[in-house]
């Protein structure tokens, strides 16, 4: 943090404001557990651990928006964009609504995701409607060879 957040002073690095004696430990605290959790968030990444990756950084972003969080948050939406269409290919709707809800929580107004939202639920649904006429088709020809 360069500046207080409560006089805009320049700071020098101390825990109180040299301005408005403000007490800013909480503050570089929150930023030091914030660099924490965008370093296991990349850990996570390269062990591929994509879930795990997505919640460390989720938490290191809800402590600070730093420029480097928000770029590889954006670089893990776009590579596991490419891995959801491979999950929707194989109809594998259930598991690529898992990801993709987790990949909302680390930008829920991006509109890449909210579009695959809505064409995941539809073809999670039109699967379920394909399934149960299967169903009940099997099950009235079984009733009508009696």
């Amino acid at each position: 943090m360069d500046r207080c957040p409560c006089c805009n002073a320049r700071l020098t690095g101390a825990q109180l404001c040299p301005r408005c004696q403000a007490d800013l430990g909480s503050v570089l605290g929150s930023e030091h557990v914030a660099r924490h959790w965008l370093s296991k968030a990349l850990q996570f990444w390269l062990a591929d651990e994509p879930k795990m990756a997505n919640l460390a950084l989720s938490k290191s972003i809800c402590l600070k928006q730093t420029p480097l969080a928000l770029v590889f948050r954006d670089f893990i939406i776009r590579q596991q964009c490419e891995n959801m269409l491979e999950l929707l290919e194989k109809k594998d709707y259930t598991e690529a609504k898992e990801s993709l809800s987790l990949l909302r929580d680390l930008n829920p107004h991006n509109k890449l995701l909210k579009r695959l939202h809505g064409f995941t639920r539809y073809l999670l649904v039109k699967d379920i409607i394909n399934l149960s006429t299967q169903q009940t088709i099997r099950i009235f020809n079984e009733l009508e060879s009696r």
